[in-house]
């Protein structure tokens, strides 16, 4: 199997991109998180915090969520190269919004009535900007 592990579907906490590597003396796949937040206002005092994370899956498993579709093996030689055409990707998600929006009575039947009206205004808003952004396309 491959070094490097990215995920092409959202599971637990981890998003679509992430990476997971593996670590030869552990023999599992690791995914590392680090985030940093600082803030101060106009006093001396400053708010400073950390998260670190690290996730740890063995081969097995990660073999199983290659099979369900959740991560993909990544091609040293490929990393980076494979083209994606932001137009494709736009028609993409302007069809499945399109499509959810004209199924969401059906979809949100047991939602309350605020919550139906808000997914409306949000996908009818995404669907307005994607439309823009395909105009664009010269």
């Amino acid at each position: 199997m491959a070094k490097i592990l990215r995920v092409t579907d959202s599971f637990l906490f981890m998003e679509i991109g992430d990476t997971f590597e593996y670590n030869n003396d552990t023999k599992m796949y690791v995914a590392e998180h680090n985030e940093e937040f600082h803030k101060s206002d106009d006093s001396d005092s400053e708010l400073r915090s950390t998260y670190s994370s690290n996730f740890a899956i063995s081969e097995e498993y990660a073999k199983e969520l290659i099979k369900d579709g959740y991560l993909e093996e990544v091609v040293e030689d490929q990393k980076d190269t494979k083209f994606i055409n932001v137009f494709d990707e736009i028609n993409k998600l302007h069809a499945k919004y399109t499509d959810e929006l004209a199924n969401l009575e059906e979809d949100m039947s047991s939602m309350p009535q605020c919550m139906k009206v808000e997914r409306s205004t949000v996908l009818t808003n995404m669907i307005t900007l994607l439309t823009y952004l395909k105009s664009l396309k010269k």
